[in-house]
């Protein structure tokens, strides 16, 4: 049986972080759950993406802070070390990244 790395979040955007060629954008998801007492919970998940060449120079210019973006690609586990401990992280590699207009929650119907 083949295997599939594959992994989409979709969510806003928190920062976005520019290299020469890539970005980082990290995406907050929400997951909202009712608990035993009946009362709504809500968790919020950050998700580190990272975009490369023309994708990455689009975001440069086009997405902002808070914006609902969509992100599709495989998870990445790299290691570095800092202060003399190694730190282990896990990232989506986007292959697919498209941002869209954030609702107006002013309009009127």
């Amino acid at each position: 049986m083949r295997s599939i790395n594959r992994f989409t979040v979709a969510g806003n955007v928190g920062t976005i972080t520019s290299f020469e060629k890539a970005v980082k954008v990290s995406i907050a998801a929400d997951r909202v759950w009712t608990n035993d007492a009946g009362k709504k919970e809500t968790r919020t998940d950050w998700v580190t993406v990272t975009v490369f060449d023309d994708q990455a120079a689009w975001i440069k210019g086009n997405v902002s802070k808070g914006q609902p973006v969509i992100a599709e690609g495989r998870i990445n586990n790299s290691s570095y070390e800092k202060d003399g401990q190694t730190v282990y992280t896990t990232d989506l590699v986007a292959t697919t990244f498209n941002a869209f207009q954030a609702a107006n929650t002013n309009a009127k119907d």
